[in-house]
């Protein structure tokens, strides 16, 4: 399986770092933020706008751009932790609007930022079926409406923006030819893995089922409707497994880090996203950073890492990929790919 597509689909409204400190009313400044993450800007969805919109235009780009027709796609897998409706699922609603007609839909809900690698690896598996050759990936986040409009410690972090990508299955690896002739070429497509957890509450948000139960049984929501997170213990994490997760998955691959033509990794901050790169030792141009105008858009953040890279040729056919990230849970990450061909935009 390799990546053939990639899109990105962002909302029109900018808002950035002085607009945010202005509606904050509260101790800050833009340098603070734009020192301390990286951040200058983010998007936020208009009031008439919703995330469905949203991750439907990033599919819809993504199968355009693979020279598909929705029909053809065999699997989609969607992931958000903020989706407009907790039922009906909105990998069926996507369905629905685009034309695509699988039975083979599955919506990943809880897996926060850490979504597109876990949306990915589930399209994998799902490709191994006889018969199955694309699954279309989309992952969306509206946050900017899950986080307080006070509280520093989330909500200059975030914005809104759907991604999605169009996956191929690879032909089976080639064996050497026998007699010492020519060596076969180098393996496409998932070449290794890794995938890790670690019970933590440092990043939560209550389900309205809990809000109502609180409120029916004490007469109040004890718990926040939003979304709530201790910054320290996120970067500690995420500093950490991000790193060892990509050489686990390098490992597994039999590939050196030097060798990864590109890194699509979880833009949870620009700052964190520069570390992770300086502790793996490559090049910060091979992972770039969208932290700085989209902020942390948590499941389609990888994704957005990706279409940059596709988009300013960095990496293509023949190259090996590294897709990374760390969600709420917590939940980690990596797949290593070789490509089969240019992923297009």
């Amino acid at each position: 399986m390799s990546p053939c597509s990639v899109s990105v689909a962002v909302p029109d409204r900018v808002v950035p770092n002085t607009e945010l400190c202005e509606s904050m009313e509260m101790r800050t400044t833009p340098e603070w933020i734009a020192e301390k993450t990286g951040i200058m800007e983010r998007r936020y969805v208009a009031d008439d706008q919703d995330i469905t919109g949203l991750a439907t235009e990033a599919a819809e780009r993504a199968v355009a751009a693979a020279g598909m027709e929705p029909h053809e796609v065999d699997v989609l897998v969607v992931g958000s932790s903020s989706p407009d409706w907790v039922m009906p699922s909105l990998g069926v609603i996507i369905a629905d609007s685009l034309g695509i007609t699988t039975p083979r839909i599955i919506d990943i809900t809880q897996h926060a930022c850490a979504s597109a690698v876990y949306s990915m690896y589930t399209a994998s598996l799902l490709l191994q079926e006889d018969g199955l050759e694309t699954a279309l990936v989309v992952c969306a986040e509206c946050i900017s409406r899950n986080t307080h409009p006070l509280d520093r410690t989330t909500r200059i972090f975030f914005g809104d923006a759907a991604g999605a990508t169009v996956l191929r299955k690879t032909p089976p690896e080639e064996a050497p030819a026998p007699g010492g002739g020519a060596a076969a070429p180098p393996p496409v497509g998932l070449l290794g893995y890794d995938l890790g957890n670690s019970y933590s509450h440092a990043v939560e948000m209550a389900s309205p089922s809990k809000l109502c139960h609180e409120r029916a049984v004490y007469g109040e929501e004890v718990h926040s409707r939003y979304l709530q997170m201790d910054g320290r213990a996120v970067w500690q994490e995420a500093t950490t497994q991000i790193p060892k997760s990509i050489h686990q998955a390098l490992e597994a691959s039999r590939v050196d880090v030097h060798d990864v033509g590109g890194f699509a990794v979880h833009q949870a901050n620009a700052r964190m996203v520069e570390h992770i790169a300086r502790s793996i030792g490559v090049d910060p141009e091979r992972m770039p950073v969208t932290a700085d105008t989209l902020g942390n858009t948590g499941a389609a953040s990888p994704l957005t890492s990706l279409w940059r890279l596709a988009r300013d040729g960095r990496v293509g056919g023949g190259d090996v990929l590294v897709v990374s990230a760390i969600g709420a849970g917590f939940l980690w990450g990596s797949l290593c790919f070789r490509l089969a061909d240019d992923i297009r935009v």
